[in-house]
Order: C-alpha cells, then sequence, then structure tokens
C-alpha cells in the first residue's frame, strides 16, 4: 500500500530545479479531496486514492523543488533587531544559507530515491509513469544569527520545515496521493546531553543533511513498498 507523509521536501522536485516561492506561487496543495487517510503509514498524513493499483507504475518522473520560507524577519543582526532578538524563537535565514539549505535536501532525496527497487527514475512520462511533485515549506531557523559559530549555544532543534509531496498518474494528471508532515532539525535525540556540541555551520549542516536523509529513506522504501506489490 502507499504509505508516505512528509513536510518540506519534495522528493524530485527538489534535486532537479530547485524553485524558491514567490508572492501568489502555490505549486503544491494540501486539500485532500477524494484521497482517504492511510493509517499506521511512515508519514504522518499520508493520502491516497485507494482505488489505485500502484503497482502499474514502474516510471518515477521528478518535478521541480519548490522552497518557502517563513518571514519572520531580518536574516542578519543590525543595530535595530539586536534587543529584539532575545525574545524570538525563530530566525530569518540568509540567502547564502538558504542555498545550502536547498543543496542538502535535493542531494539527500535525488541519492536515496536513486537506490529504489521497483521503479526507474526517467526523464520523459508515459502510461506506467507516477509524477512526483513536491515543496519544503515554512521553514525556520532557531539559531540566532548573532550567536551562531561565535558563541556556546547549544541547540536540540536549530530549524522546523514541512516536507509536502503530491503523486500524479503521468497520463491523466489525476492525483494518486499526497504526504506532508513538519518535522523538527536537530539532535538525533532531541535533546541536549554531554555529547552535545555547540551550534556552528558544520553542525548545523549535519543536522539538515540527517533530517533530509531520513525522509528520503522512508520515502524510498515507501514507494518500494507500493510499486512492488
Amino acid at each position: 500500500m502507499f504509505c508516505r507523509t512528509v513536510v518540506l521536501i519534495f522528493i524530485s522536485f527538489f534535486f532537479l530545479n530547485p524553485v524558491v516561492a514567490q508572492v501568489g506561487d502555490a505549486p503544491v496543495s494540501t486539500d485532500t479531496p477524494g484521497l482517504e487517510k492511510v493509517k499506521r503509514a511512515k508519514f504522518r498524513e499520508t493520502y491516497i486514492d485507494t482505488g489505485v493499483d500502484f503497482s502499474q507504475y514502474t516510471k518515477l518522473f521528478l518535478g521541480d523543488a519548490y522552497f518557502d520560507y517563513r518571514d519572520v524577519g531580518p536574516a542578519k543582526q543590525t543595530r535595530s533587531s539586536a534587543l529584539s532578538t532575545s525574545n524570538k524563537s525563530v530566525f530569518g535565514i540568509a540567502q547564502e544559507d538558504r542555498v545550502k539549505f536547498q543543496e542538502i535536501v535535493s542531494e539527500a532525496f535525488l541519492k536515496e530515491l536513486g537506490k529504489g527497487k521497483n521503479y526507474t527514475i526517467v526523464d520523459s512520462i508515459d502510461e506506467n509513469t507516477m509524477i512526483m511533485r513536491g515543496a519544503v515549506v515554512d521553514i525556520v531557523s532557531m539559531v540566532p544569527p548573532q550567536f551562531a559559530g561565535r558563541s556556546e549555544v547549544y541547540l536540540a532543534t536549530v530549524g522546523e520545515a514541512t516536507l509536502v509531496m503530491e503523486f500524479l498518474d503521468g497520463r491523466t494528471g489525476d492525483v494518486l496521493a499526497k504526504i506532508s508532515e513538519r518535522g523538527r532539525i536537530g539532535s538525533p535525540t532531541g535533546r541536549i546531553d554531554r555529547f552535545s556540541m555547540p551550534v556552528n555551520r558544520a553542525t548545523v549542516t549535519g543536522d539538515i543533511r540527517r533530517w533530509a536523509t531520513s525522509a528520503a529513506i522512508r520515502l524510498r522504501k515507501e514507494l518500494d513498498s507500493a510499486l512492488g506489490d
């Protein structure tokens, strides 16, 4: 059965053509008309068309990646923002860090999806093709800009993001399934302990890669299970 859900990362799109959200953009809807929620799925919000035989799909076409960041103010500390920073729990993300985030997520999904056993990733569409559309949305950082890499700040969570994925029939364009899940990006244990390291660019990069890889592995296993029945 086709089961899976995660936010933020839109599996196929991420990797090929990352797209940053613009005003008015709405490439992936979270609405689920005509779909039924799957219990005990690997992702929290998994909805499928129960009348579809997923084993007919032997090919996977990956669409563009879509990334959307929550507007929480300036990503860099300024004199005017310094005093208010201590009262904030989420922070803006600088453009160079957004690019890095998108590269890490895309790389992780491409690597894991390429290991699928019951489907082939293709660059053209026919009746045996399932199209993947997705996005990572509402992305926020919990790392104060003025502290990152400069002080011994310990955080169990360095950010949050929602992974959203939509699967379409390659011939008709009908929606076959939708998955979404909000996740915390941070320590594998979800807490600070004596083994925790202070936040710096390397630790944040590692946390993002671990989060993306975990989601990609779950998705790949779900696809192999669904398309191999």
